[in-house]
């Protein structure tokens, strides 16, 4: 039996939903370990703080690490920065993606295949990979924050 149309688009709408929350609740417990006054931090706010706020920390604590002739340290900030960037990107992606899965039901999901599908040009694996990339960009982030902050 097939499954109706209208069945599939919600379930493919959800999916983009669901990824997009994967990303904002790791998003937040690391910002909450990174300061505990940014884990009320309005959804919006995230990539603003990341690009603000810890880049600039980050960049003094580097500043400190090269005049302290900390190699290791310097390497784990610029990696950190690094995923700052990455995890900005992901938290932007996945917001779009879920503003117009949530708000804007006339942008069509295209269905490739039984278990394929796209929406805005976001195909649904890239979708699920969030998840995992925004685990591994916020261990290298409290990583780094960690050493200077010990």
């Amino acid at each position: 039996m097939a499954v109706p149309a209208d069945q599939k688009d919600a379930f493919a709408r959800s999916a983009y939903n669901r990824f997009y929350y994967s990303v904002f609740l790791q998003s937040r417990e690391m910002m909450k370990q990174l300061d505990s006054k940014w884990s009320t931090l309005p959804h919006a706010d995230y990539p603003n703080v990341l690009n603000g706020k810890i880049t600039k920390t980050f960049k003094t604590e580097r500043r400190r690490a090269e005049k302290n002739g900390d190699g290791d340290l310097i390497k784990s900030i610029n990696q950190a920065i690094f995923s700052i960037e990455r995890l900005r990107d992901i938290i932007l992606a996945a917001n779009v993606t879920r503003v117009v899965a949530d708000y804007e039901p006339e942008e069509a999901i295209v269905f490739t295949a039984a278990d394929r599908y796209s929406l805005s040009n976001i195909d649904v694996t890239e979708a699920r990979g969030w998840t995992s990339q925004t685990a591994a960009h916020c261990r290298t982030i409290l990583r780094a924050w960690n050493q200077f902050n010990a």
